[in-house]
């Protein structure tokens, strides 16, 4: 099992991101790591892939959990 933080495979930091309910990470077969906001496929404010790091947001929403 793989204890690496998936955010570390993001070429930058993720900013505010990185604290939201909405990033789903995703892994190509090559390493490369990219992040997709999950809540731009309902809120059409928000870019499905936005450019990192984000430092502020409309549809940001605190993770809850861990």
């Amino acid at each position: 099992m793989d204890d690496a933080d998936p955010w570390d495979g993001l070429a930058v930091p993720a900013g505010l991101c990185r604290y939201c309910e909405h990033p789903s990470l995703n892994r190509t077969r090559r390493g490369v790591t990219y992040m997709r906001c999950t809540r731009a496929g309902w809120d059409e404010r928000i870019p499905r892939y936005p450019g990192l790091p984000v430092a502020e947001c409309v549809g940001f929403e605190p993770r809850t959990g861990s």
